[in-house]
């Protein structure tokens, strides 16, 4: 690719609400703003644990989508700090691998996948793991979950 080309597609991330997404959102946020592109940001509630009771699965699925708002309205205040990309959100249920194969397949805008992975445990992360075994058919770039928001920075070309 050229420098300055234009990109096609825009640029699908998943927060969960770890350090290491903060990452993958800038990383994303600052190329997706480069390209011209949006920022889709996806946050996955996996409500597939069963309970035998409708009501309290029931609160418990309010308060994921309440805890999951909150983590949206900070992400807006984190990403309006440094980037004035156009970002769409949505709140979808189920495991993070079946939602992101799912808007990978069905959604056509979609041109590429960040992610970012967990520097700190055994396994680098779900998706990323998955991704390593299964691959998906977009480009998928893998930041480290560590890395300062400077070397971000320099990285998509900023600095």
């Amino acid at each position: 690719m050229i420098i300055g080309e234009k990109l096609s597609g825009n640029f699908l991330v998943v927060i969960d609400g770890t350090p290491e997404c903060e990452s993958a959102v800038r990383y994303a946020a600052r190329r997706s703003e480069l390209a011209e592109k949006e920022l889709v940001v996806i946050v996955a509630i996996d409500n597939q644990k069963e309970t035998h009771w409708l009501g309290v699965e029931r609160k418990i699925i309010e308060e994921a989508e309440e805890n999951t708002k909150i983590l949206i309205e900070e992400l807006q205040k984190n990403i309006s700090g440094f980037s004035k990309v156009n970002i769409s959100y949505e709140i979808l249920h189920g495991s993070k691998i079946n939602i992101v194969n799912n808007i990978i397949k069905d959604k056509s805008d979609i041109g590429y996948l960040v992610i970012a992975s967990n520097n700190k445990g055994e396994s680098p992360g779900e998706l990323v793991e998955f991704i390593s075994k299964s691959g998906f058919s977009i480009p998928v770039v893998v930041i480290p979950g560590d890395i300062s928001n400077d070397s971000i920075d320099e990285l998509v070309g900023i600095k």
